[in-house]
């Protein structure tokens, strides 16, 4: 936009003693003939008691033939401008370059810098005494900018804006509340970090010192970036509660192109980055991701990840393009005549959201209590049910995980140390090479991706990652519990109960002790599994934005879970087939609705996110490769392990039982859809207890997923059942007349307590019962990284026992299984967690094991030396899934076919471990001689077995 010619008519600001105020209005160049908010907005300037006021308006819209600057008075809106102001001046505006562009060219056609601005919007009515009253508060207070009370155009005694606060994200805090009506609450002068750019009246001094609005914001922020700027270089901004001013603010519907929130908060990130100082710079930009990210989470379950995924994207693309962003930082930086601690003195301390939240929620507990006060004491109550609950379970899980905090989490099971760097996990999946067993040029796991990302975010601490996500996991089921439950119910008390049930189950922290990540991911995940299918049943009233959103939702959570553990789609696939069974017979077909479309969507989906690792599973023993190596035989728990979901570890664990008995007697107390939930809950229960002890007994004669893994649904039924027995002591019980009902409503409620004091028990150690120490720092005896030359490992022996994700091998002659997994030199690490396919590599050292076993060889360690392999190790107790008093089974003639070998050396015996070293191995790398290379051209395996 070029800026307008000089001309006798433009303002100038003189030297007389009473300031001078340039009154600006943005106006649309060609609005609805007749528009009656102009006409008030145009009768308000003219009624103003201010001496010396005067009037530039820009018309913006204006057709691409009418000369930029021209007079645009030949336009009806110009017309009626000049008919009820006729001394303003009236300047035309090409296209729409943008509010704060715009307003910029007034300081070009104003000289002088001892007047006033006063920056208006178009649909701002101002009270007579407004610009008056600004004006001596600004003399009187020496402000730099401030700005008058905004109230709603409609409704003037509803407020609208007292000027925002601001934290050091530049997240808003809009200090009134939606509705909040006039009471005069808010009518004391004061200083405000940011006041509304619809009315703002600054010093011309300030504005040019300051560079004007950002020529980078069009719309939206424009206010925010302007008054930072002038807190930078000293100034003041305060508001005028007596200066009362009517906004419409309907930029949405008048400009419906336009995604003012999507600018607002794209702005908001890049003003924070270019007016941050250098000290603080990464800091304030760590934050800035971290927050986005967090909400970004969050808003994948909530449907309003929006806004946090722009603020990413802004803050990506601002260090893409960091020569914008030097050049602004320069330009800002360059005003700065005060510090970041005196700017952030003036913002809200803490987060904006929050205190803004915080505000509301105090301000909606006073209305409800003004309302009804009976009505507000029972709701206190029950927040205090809910607050005492979560603060109980707040307290255990910290009591309970507190040593795993502080001293680490011991190596058990797949609890794998994290070692890898993001880099080089990304690498692993960028470059199609996956590390694992003797490794292969194929597609990485997608999990690896997942934790190279969740690396990155963890400022490259892989350590930290590996924690959170033990001691977090758990706590994102319980939570997920309580928001599930409140779709199911509006009783606090009942999704206090149900909240309260799932958290007492003991498989969490049997998973902690024992190391299943399968089975903590699957737990945290399956109530948000519910949650989607309750929320899926009404999608015949949803757009299809919002059926695709739905799908996509449940998908890309069963896609994070199956990435770990991938017979978490058929669980899912099972649990939707009971969720729709029970729902169709109870309230008819017609009321499953979109359920079964968004189910099969989303479990599509979950395949598809998982490419090109899914590719991994298309072979023929893919059963195998998805539920977890076939032990030959079941695990032989017994039942009553399965139905207080106890491996051994968990002290008082008979006490979950009482549960059971609560969920069969919300069947029979409850009525209407309670009874629905009711049944729903049972049928879980009894559908995944039953898959659990199939697969501990082998009752088919195939392997089934991980009895844990099909246990978090049997837990998440459990806890639903209890939620639709509080519901239904509410509504069907209470008040009826009295029964056999009321007492045994009442009993089951009270019994839902017990499990309690289990829980507490065993989070006394600190550790949720994890072992100490475990066979890894046996372990430590095999150096990494030798000078000899790198190396392999192969362990051997019982699948639960084995460090890496195993194979297994069915000799013959019943009983267990034998199973083996390979690993590079040093510990097992992350990219040993999965099954590797079957490769020829592979076939040759199952041929070998095979011969070991069968006793055909008395020098095995030579038919493996060409696979690298150094030691050979069998675990026998590792102190969680295997203890002295009851160790697992190991598979019959392994230990005697090792003792009989000439070529492998025993290195270490005791009750935990078997090692043995090849004294015939060969690096991984290794040149052979002229000799060795036509021997191993002619002779093969054959040759070597004797």
């Amino acid at each position: 936009m070029e800026s307008a010619p000089e001309t006798p008519s433009s303002p100038e600001f003189g030297a007389g003693p009473v300031p001078v105020v340039a009154a600006i209005v943005v106006a649309e160049r060609h609005p609805n003939p007749g528009q009656p908010v102009l006409a008030e907005v145009l009768d308000a300037l003219a009624a103003q008691d201010h001496p010396d006021l005067r009037f530039v308006f820009f018309l913006v819209g204006g057709g691409a033939n009418e000369p930029a600057g021209s007079t645009g008075s030949s336009g009806q809106v110009g017309r009626e401008i000049l008919e009820r102001l006729p001394n303003a001046i009236v300047r035309s505006v090409v296209g729409n370059p943008g509010y704060g562009p715009t307003q910029n060219e007034l300081a070009r056609m104003v000289d002088g810098d001892k007047g006033l601005f006063l920056f208006l919007h178009d649909d701002i009515a101002l009270a007579p005494n407004a610009v008056s009253s600004m004006v001596a508060e600004m003399f009187r207070s020496n402000a730099a900018l401030v700005g008058p009370k905004l109230v709603d155009w409609e409704e003037p005694a509803v407020l609208q804006h007292v000027g925002m606060g601001v934290d050091r994200t530049g997240e808003v805090d809009p200090i009134v509340l939606p509705g909040e009506r006039d009471q005069e609450q808010h009518d004391a002068v004061g200083d405000v970090f940011c006041v509304p750019s619809a009315c703002m009246l600054v010093r011309a001094d300030v504005f040019r010192r300051a560079g004007g609005f950002a020529p980078e914001i069009d719309f939206g922020g424009e206010e925010l970036d302007l008054c930072w700027r002038v807190h930078l270089t000293g100034g003041r901004v305060m508001v005028v509660p007596s200066a009362v001013a009517r906004h419409r603010e309907k930029f949405s519907e008048r400009n419906p192109d336009i995604d003012l929130d999507e600018r607002r908060e794209r702005h908001r990130v890049q003003t924070v980055l270019a007016a941050t100082s250098g000290s603080r710079f990464l800091p304030v930009l760590a934050l800035l991701v971290g927050l986005s990210v967090i909400e970004a989470v969050i808003g994948v379950f909530s449907g309003r990840s929006r806004r946090a995924v722009t603020a990413l994207a802004t803050v990506g693309g601002t260090v893409v393009r960091v020569g914008s962003l030097r050049r602004r930082r320069a330009r800002v930086q360059a005003l700065r005549v005060v510090s970041d601690a005196e700017v952030h003195d003036l913002q809200v301390q803490g987060s904006a959201r929050v205190v803004s939240f915080l505000r509301a929620r105090r301000a909606r507990t006073d209305a409800r209590r003004l309302e009804n006060r009976i009505a507000a004491a029972e709701r206190e109550r029950r927040a205090r049910t809910t607050l005492g609950v979560f603060a109980f379970l707040g307290v255990v899980f910290l009591v309970g995980s507190r040593r795993l905090i502080t001293d680490g989490v011991t190596f058990v099971g797949q609890f794998v140390p994290f070692t890898e760097t993001w880099r080089s996990l990304g690498a692993a999946y960028r470059l199609g090479w996956w590390p694992g067993g003797f490794g292969s040029a194929t597609p990485a796991p997608t999990g690896t991706a997942l934790v190279g990302v969740a690396t990155f975010f963890s400022f490259g601490n892989p350590a930290l990652v590996r924690t959170v996500a033990v001691v977090g996991l758990g706590v994102v089921g319980v939570l997920g519990m309580w928001w599930f439950a409140r779709d199911v119910t509006t009783s606090a008390r009942a999704r206090a109960a149900g909240t309260l049930a799932y958290a007492m189950v003991p498989l969490p922290y049997e998973a902690i002790a024992t190391g299943w990540w399968s089975v903590l991911a699957c737990y945290a995940a399956a109530p948000w599994v519910l949650l989607a299918f309750s929320r899926a049943n009404d999608v015949l009233t949803a757009t299809a934005a919002d059926v695709l959103r739905r799908a996509l939702r449940l998908g890309l959570l069963v896609a994070a879970v199956a990435a770990f553990e991938p017979s978490f789609v058929l669980v899912v696939g099972v649990a939707a087939v009971a969720y729709m069974l029970v729902t169709g017979l109870a309230t008819g077909v017609r009321s499953l609705r979109g359920l079964p479309g968004v189910v099969a969507a989303a479990l599509v989906s979950a395949v598809v996110l998982n490419f090109p690792w899914i590719g991994h599973y298309v072979t023929s023993d893919w059963w195998s490769l998805v539920v977890g190596a076939d032990a030959g035989v079941g695990r032989n728990e017994g039942i009553l392990r399965i139905l207080t979901f106890d491996s051994g570890r968990t002290t008082f664990a008979p006490a979950v039982l009482v549960l059971y008995g609560i969920v069969a007697v919300g069947v029979v107390v409850a009525r209407a859809e309670r009874f629905v939930w009711a049944v729903r809950g049972a049928v879980f229960v009894a559908v995944f207890v039953f898959l659990a002890v199939a697969s501990d007994s082998r009752l088919f004669g195939f392997q089934l997923p991980e009895p844990g893994v099909l246990l978090t649904f049997a837990a998440a039924g459990l806890a639903l059942g209890v939620v639709a027995l509080f519901d239904a002591v509410e509504n069907d019980v209470r008040g009826q007349r009295f029964g056999w009902r009321q007492p045994l409503a009442l009993l089951a409620a009270v019994a839902v307590l017990v499990p309690a004091l289990p829980l507490a028990v065993n989070a006394a150690d600190g550790r949720w019962n994890q072992p100490r120490s475990s066979i890894d720092t046996l372990l430590l005896q095999l150096s990494k990284d030798p000078d000899e030359g790198d190396y392999r490992i192969l362990y051997l022996g019982h699948p639960d026992l084995l460090p890496a994700a195993p194979r297994t091998l069915d000799l013959g002659g019943g009983g267990v299984r034998l199973a083996y997994a390979v690993t590079d030199d040093g510990i097992a690490t992350l990219f040993t967690q999965w099954s590797p396919k079957e490769t020829s590599t592979v076939r040759t050292l199952e041929n070998a094991i095979v011969h070991l076993v069968a006793g055909d060889t008395p020098r095995v360690g030579r038919l493996v030396a060409p696979l690298g392999v150094r030691y050979v190790v069998v675990p026998r107790i590792d102190g969680a899934r295997s203890t002295r008093e009851s160790p697992k089974p190991e598979p019959a003639g392994l230990v005697d076919a090792l003792r009989v070998q000439l070529d492998l050396r025993r290195q270490y015996e005791s009750a935990d471990l078997l090692i043995y070293e090849n004294t015939a191995w060969v690096p991984t790398v290794a040149q052979l001689s002229s000799a060795g290379a036509t021997a191993s051209t002619t002779a093969g395996m054959d040759e070597l077995v004797l």
